[in-house]
């Protein structure tokens, strides 16, 4: 039997644009201590060639930036699951790295899937005609969550941005909650669907891509395991069946369909254009991400780095739920 998160629990993760612009509570800035310990962090740092490898959690003492971190996982696990992070607009470009890396490491241990500190930029292909992911392209990708396969989940997503593109690239988000009981009030049949699994494309370079290997990749899209959890990008789960020979039918596209016109919709999405320094960090179970398209400037394209981060509040793994 499908168990569907309760509307009281839904309800509390739930947010709408509207709510954010309106909020402080999901914004944080810098404190003078916090950028005291980014050039504590560049000291440090000036004595290794790697750096950002070595750095781990308690390595170098920085109370400002400890306490920050603090005043973010607790708006991450207990508000909306959203943090913008200002006030480091100053930094060059490897304190900004540390300082990025050093807060993350508050939350927990990074995932290095794609590395430590992954750089989001344009390879110049696409992700619709070779086996890469989005974030190297320079397409919208369509609301999802991050994940590179079953048993890789991040709990937290980071990103910092470096420099931004000429045009484009603005950083949307929206709350799996608020499409979630949208979908209980409107389709309700669609969203227990929802709660079914689905097989995932593999496209990690350098992963075992075969058929049986993909067919074990499949999770629910939303599951229910005491907080309410979505995994979800559309367009590998379309490749998935693709690749396995099993179709998706037509209550599966509409499940989707209606997923994608809540997560979409103007009034739920949040439009953040981020500035060099600037930091984002999302909750990856509650909240799915997005970016606009964009154009590069020439000799200086549009850099954002990015950490996965396997935070332990979060459930790192979904409840298979029968229907």
């Amino acid at each position: 039997m499908t168990v569907l998160a309760p509307p009281e629990h839904a309800a509390r993760l739930s947010w709408a644009a509207a709510d954010m612009n309106q909020s402080p509570r999901w914004r944080f800035d810098a404190s003078p201590a916090a950028l005291r310990d980014s050039a504590t962090l560049a000291a440090w740092a000036a004595s290794f060639d790697d750096a950002a490898n070595r750095l781990e959690r308690g390595l170098v003492r920085t109370p400002g930036l400890d306490a920050l971190g603090d005043q973010i996982a607790a708006e991450l696990d207990h508000g909306w699951g959203v943090a913008w992070v200002r006030g480091f607009e100053s930094l060059d470009e490897n304190t900004l790295r540390l300082t990025f890396l050093k807060l993350g490491l508050r939350f927990g241990p990074t995932i290095e899937t794609y590395g430590r500190l992954y750089e989001v930029r344009d390879s110049g292909a696409s992700y619709r005609d070779a086996a890469i992911p989005v974030s190297q392209t320079r397409a919208s990708t369509g609301m999802h969550t991050d994940s590179s396969g079953k048993h890789v989940r991040p709990g937290v997503v980071g990103l910092a941005c470096v420099r931004q593109a000429a045009s484009g690239g603005r950083s949307r988000i929206a709350s799996a909650a608020r499409a979630h009981e949208v979908l209980r009030a409107k389709s309700p049949e669609l969203l227990r669907r929802l709660y079914g699994s689905f097989v995932r494309d593999i496209v990690t370079p350098g992963s075992d891509r075969a058929t049986e290997r993909v067919a074990q990749n499949r999770f629910p899209v939303f599951s229910y395991d005491g907080r309410l959890g979505l995994r979800y990008m559309r367009y590998w789960i379309e490749r998935g069946h693709q690749v396995v020979g099993e179709p998706l039918d037509a209550l599966d596209v509409a499940a989707f369909n209606a997923l994608d016109d809540a997560l979409q919709d103007p009034e739920h999405v949040l439009s953040v254009m981020m500035q060099p320094g600037q930091l984002l960090f999302i909750d990856n179970t509650t909240t799915v991400h997005d970016r606009d398209e964009y154009v590069d400037t020439a000799g200086a394209p549009r850099l954002m780095l990015r950490l996965w981060i396997d935070h332990q509040t979060t459930p790192t793994k979904s409840t298979e739920l029968q229907p």
